[in-house]
């Protein structure tokens, strides 16, 4: 076991604060004139504690004297500070925009007083100060990454080649959730967990989250415990658009649909960010120089979005749609309902597996399809593998270049500028722990309960030979995630759905409710129901251009709308 007892005890990380300007800045007295205006004032005192793990309720602490603390397991024996917070510096993370409930503990190390601001407060400073509101927003995204690196939070334990306890892993990985998970793999079961009880096989993979101890939980229950999943989600209420898909293209639909005031509801059945997220780096982004990982790229689009009241939840998987009573009732697959006007369907694409034996049983046990930090740290420091030759690929072999012994990059074809942007071929190629394989198949993969290796092909020679290599990871395309829209809605021979002006007259729904017009672009056969980025027929695979193509939706949702208002059906 890697840690010194299940609750995550850790060695203590000394405060941070004032590390970085961004992350940790002190406000201007100008400013701090605008947070009091906006807030109220108390006197907190040495030991007080002023939000605990689980506490939804949070206001943004802005500390006008004294000091307060950020501590990750209180009162365990893993407990240490975080970070701490002086005069003129606020505290506060990124749940105080997405209504999750806080993980940490904020304790006055030094008696003073302290500014507490609302949620609701808080959007309207943010809203009304521009440099204040970047401000605060760009610390509060930061600090996410820094608790997410400090593997602070919530605890996870359980065996790390338990396939329940990688499922919990990566939900909790995709969803931004700070965590530590604490592997029992060769360790026995003989301490206690935070209420007392003895460790049990039958509790594992066992979740702890501030109050919460959850046993074997469902990955729904872990949402659920988590705030991650939406209350109120009824057919009985209409939204102005439901977004289902959570990926580059649903979150350009989100951002423009609750910034012009739609009320719009977002579902995704994994995590929103969708596979976009899951890229280490996207360098070639407008507007990010420097480049910018998948995850935080969709992290602010997400609390951009719900800074302006868009509603989530996840996990929620759709199993069908209908046309009900002038509007469109979705059922998920957890027995709810939603019913919206319009829907923007971006369900975008799963990835592909190898046909190889053993491909598919070693799922999150050394084969993977997404290169985060998680998946390099499962790998160790050997040699991996990535296949496929698009930038998926290319953006993984760098990426993972930085922490593997050894990187081979495999490829069916026999150029590497066929199908990957130029800058990740150059980038590649300077590389020296990068090893390109061309016309190299994988025929073997080895290993039981994780892997051990490959055994490759050179199709020219007809040459094989085993690479030692503990990762695999694959990047060979994806197919549409449109099987629940089977008979619903006209799809081309791949089962990607048809819009616009790919759709004949054989493919219209002539239904009284659209009045026989013709489709809209990114309309699909059925009226007001939009599709947009990898699921629709002749997108681009672009992250721009998904989000291009949500943005674009929202404008012809408000076409769609004023046209039923126009027919008298709003």
């Amino acid at each position: 076991m890697s840690e010194t007892d299940p609750t995550g005890a850790a060695p203590a990380r000394p405060p941070v604060a004032g590390e970085s300007d961004v992350t940790f800045p002190r406000l201007t007295e100008a400013q701090m004139a605008t947070i009091e205006a906006a807030g109220r004032r108390e006197q907190v005192s040495a030991g007080q504690i002023l939000f605990s793990p689980g506490d939804l309720d949070l206001d943004l602490i802005v500390v006008a004297s004294g000091c307060v603390e950020i501590i990750d397991a209180y009162g365990t024996p893993g407990e240490r500070v975080i970070v701490s917070y002086g005069p003129r510096q606020f505290a506060g993370e990124l749940n105080l925009i997405t209504l999750e409930p806080t993980l940490l503990t904020a304790r006055v190390a030094a008696a003073g007083e302290a500014i507490f601001v609302s949620r609701e407060a808080l959007r309207a400073v943010i809203s009304h100060d521009t440099r204040l509101g970047d401000m605060i927003m760009n610390a509060l995204v930061s600090r996410r990454a820094i608790v997410i690196e400090a593997e602070s939070g919530a605890r996870l334990i359980g065996h790390g080649g338990d396939p329940g306890t990688r499922e919990l892993r990566e939900f909790l990985t995709r969803n931004r959730v700070s965590h530590r998970f604490i592997d029992l793999d060769g360790s026995d079961l003989t301490a206690p967990t935070p209420d007392g009880r003895p460790l049990a096989e039958d509790d594992l993979p066992l979740l702890i989250g501030g109050d919460k101890i959850l046993r074997a939980p469902t990955i729904l229950e872990a949402a659920t415990a988590l705030n991650l999943r939406a209350p109120n989600k009824t057919a009985k209420k209409a939204w102005d658009t439901l977004i289902v898909g959570g990926g580059p293209g649903g979150l350009g639909a989100a951002v423009y649909a609750v910034t012009e005031g739609l009320s719009t509801m977002m579902i995704d059945s994994t995590a929103l960010g969708g596979q976009a997220s899951t890229s280490s780096r996207i360098e070639n982004y407008l507007g990010f120089p420097a480049g910018i990982s998948g995850s935080e790229l969709a992290e602010r689009a997400i609390a951009q979005a719900r800074r302006f009241g868009l509603r989530t939840a996840v996990p929620e998987r759709a199993l069908s749609l209908r046309h009900e009573d002038g509007r469109y009732v979705v059922a998920l697959d957890s027995g709810d309902e939603l019913a919206a006007r319009t829907v923007v369907l971006a369900t975008g694409a799963s990835y592909r597996q190898l046909p190889v034996d053993g491909c598919a049983e070693l799922n999150g046990a050394g084969v993977f399809y997404a290169a985060t930090l998680v998946e390099a740290r499962m790998c160790g420091s050997g040699a991996v593998a990535v296949v496929g030759g698009g930038n998926s690929a290319g953006q993984a072999s760098i990426f993972l270049s930085g922490t593997a012994e050894k990187v081979f990059l495999l490829l069916r074809g026999g150029d590497l500028g066929a199908s990957m942007s130029q800058y990740l071929v150059d980038k590649i190629e300077a590389i020296e722990n990068i090893e390109v394989l061309l016309h190299t198949e994988v025929r073997e993969i080895h290993g039981d309960a994780v892997l051990a290796g490959l055994t490759v092909e050179d199709k020219r020679a007809g040459e094989r030979r085993d690479l030692d290599v503990g990762g695999l990871f694959i990047f060979i395309g994806a197919d549409p995630c449109t099987e629940w829209l089977d008979g619903q809605l006209a799809k081309d021979d791949d089962g990607f759905l048809l819009t616009g002006g790919e759709l004949d007259v054989t493919h219209l729904d002539v239904d009284p409710i659209n009045g026989g017009r013709p489709s809209m672009p990114l309309e699909t056969s059925l009226p007001g129901v939009f599709a947009v980025g990898d699921g629709r027929t002749g997108s681009i695979k672009r992250v721009a251009s998904a989000v291009g193509e949500g943005s674009m939706s929202v404008r012809l949702v408000h076409q769609y709308l004023a046209s039923q208002a126009a027919l008298g059906r709003s």
